[in-house]
């Protein structure tokens, strides 16, 4: 049963009746009045430090000042959380051979947005060179498509004014880790105990990365010795990672997790769930509600590989098959739905070792 810290009233009342405040004598009345609701708002407000230094005890209940500069570190190997991360990519600058493009020289977007070469070069015999880049500031805003044009801040001799992103874009960047995500990845941590290499450990360190959101462990993936790691990016315009981003995770993975073995860390592969659905009633609103109620139930049952009842991967690895019963089961439980006909698909969604489904396109009949 819960502790019932009493009310400011309350302990004006009951701490005038200690002090014989309905005394006859009205000065004495008077005085133990304003002493007691002195006294009471003084004990109401220790009650509530109390109840506040309460909650800094556990991370759930922490305030932001607490999770930074003890729960974190404590749990998490003094972990801060992640800081924003820069994209960055190649540009193609032309002009006359020769030229030389200096490290730091600065690019725009249409929008305003700043990139910086990292490393400077040469235009070549072909008139060109190809340089990395990366944005001035950490963010996913700084992600640019491949074939958009950034223009020079300043003039650089022999160079022409814009430069050309090339294939792959500018990618990678990532915001900031908000504090509820940084307090999401210490409950994690807690609610696994201690940190031995188990699947779930691994997961954790993936979400270490800036950027990581979903992880799911595949040990002995290529078997004994061998650990995979698939992962999503939630946050990214497209959530599934590029080579470039599992090369980091494999890479924070050797440093961070057991020293044995060999570590693939993977993009899941997409696998696209398309439904035939005739719903009764058919209007905008309810077909507005299935969707979003089978999208819901997909993304909760969808995995890359096999879990247990208590999330632990199944051993040997293998891939997930979603029950159709299910997908007709969120259905039927959209208020309003009346009747429904689901003829694709005709069976169970069975997704192999790395697939993660997804819905696809509903067709209403």
């Amino acid at each position: 049963m819960a502790y019932e810290i009493p009310t400011l009233s309350q302990l004006t009342r009951d701490i005038r009746a200690d002090l014989g405040a309905e005394n006859p004598d009205a000065l004495l009345r008077s005085d133990a009045d304003v002493f007691g609701r002195a006294l009471a708002a003084a004990v109401h407000g220790m009650y509530g430090y109390l109840q506040y230094q309460s909650k800094q005890l556990l991370p759930s209940s922490a305030a932001e000042a607490t999770l930074l500069a003890w729960q974190g570190p404590f749990y998490l190997r003094g972990d801060k959380p992640n800081a924003a991360v820069q994209s960055s990519g190649l540009v193609r600058f032309t002009g006359n051979v020769g030229a030389p493009v200096d490290a730091d020289v600065e690019l725009q977007r249409d929008d305003g947005r700043l990139f910086v070469v990292v490393a400077g070069g040469v235009v070549g015999a072909g008139g060109y060179v190809d340089l990395a880049i990366k944005a001035a500031v950490g963010g996913f805003d700084g992600d640019t498509d491949a074939g958009v044009w950034l223009q020079l801040t300043t003039g650089v001799p022999g160079v022409d004014a814009a430069a050309q992103v090339q294939a792959g874009g500018l990618a990678g960047g990532t915001d900031a880790e908000d504090i509820e995500s940084y307090r999401q990845r210490i409950l994690g941590v807690t609610e696994a105990g201690a940190q031995t290499g188990r699947s779930v450990d691994w997961e954790n360190w993936a979400r270490e990365v800036a950027g990581v959101t979903r992880a799911w462990a595949a040990p002995r993936f290529l078997g004994l010795g061998s650990m995979g790691l698939y992962f999503m990016r939630d946050d990214d315009v497209d959530p599934f990672p590029v080579p470039a981003e599992c090369e980091a995770v494999r890479v924070h993975l050797e440093t961070t997790g057991a020293p044995w073995g060999e570590i693939f860390a993977m993009a899941p592969v997409a696998k696209p769930v398309n439904i035939t659905l005739h719903i009764v009633p058919d209007t905008p609103a309810m077909r507005a509600a299935v969707t979003v109620a089978l999208r819901e139930k997909i993304a909760a049952e969808a995995s890359p590989v096999k879990r247990d009842n208590n999330g632990r991967t199944v051993l040997p690895v293998e891939g997930v098959t979603i029950p159709r019963s299910h997908l007709a089961e969120a259905v039927s439980a959209v208020p309003g739905e009346a009747d429904h006909v689901m003829s694709v698909p005709a069976g169970d969604v069975v997704c192999a070792v790395g697939e993660l489904a997804e819905l696809g396109v509903i067709t209403w009949t």
